[in-house]
């Protein structure tokens, strides 16, 4: 890893970033959908795919903050083994801050992802809040992006 400012690079001194960048990794389209929704409430992009090859694909031309990803996924590796071989890589995507999502609430559960190389565990399903407090921790400088203004209401007389 090298100490440019190159903004592909993850260091966990480099300052805030004026966008914030997801990507997901879910073969459930329900799933999916959750958890973008969740994600379009704190991220400035947000992008999902349902494969591993899709994943490999996206991730050559898109640098995410944080990754999540089920720890079931449906093709050839499950998210426990997808952990550990992102890790393995020598590339600046070994160090991306990676987030097993599940439905299995076993301390057991936890600790296999840990020791896999997973940065967090969050239960689904997703929330706002779960996912804001992972991303704050994991994140240096995260901020999520701004909440849009409402309708405007007028009181009084508008004559």
């Amino acid at each position: 890893m090298s100490n440019s400012s190159d903004a592909n690079t993850y260091s966990p001194l480099a300052p805030a970033k004026a966008m914030s960048k997801i990507l997901i990794v879910d073969d459930s389209k329900t799933d999916t959908y959750v958890a973008r929704k969740v994600a379009e409430e704190l991220f400035d992009e947000v992008r999902s795919v349902s494969n591993v090859d899709e994943m490999f694909k996206e991730l050559q031309t898109f640098r995410p903050d944080i990754l999540t990803m089920d720890i079931h996924l449906s093709d050839r590796l499950n998210g426990i083994s997808l952990v550990a071989e992102i890790r393995a890589l020598d590339n600046d995507l070994s160090v991306m801050p990676i987030v097993v999502i599940s439905s299995r609430q076993m301390p057991s559960d936890k600790q296999i992802a840990s020791n896999a190389g997973a940065s967090d565990y969050i239960i689904k399903p997703v929330t706002v809040e779960a996912l804001e407090r992972t991303a704050r921790r994991l994140i240096p400088g995260f901020v999520p992006k701004p909440k849009p203004f409402g309708d405007m209401v007028t009181i009084g007389d508008t004559k």
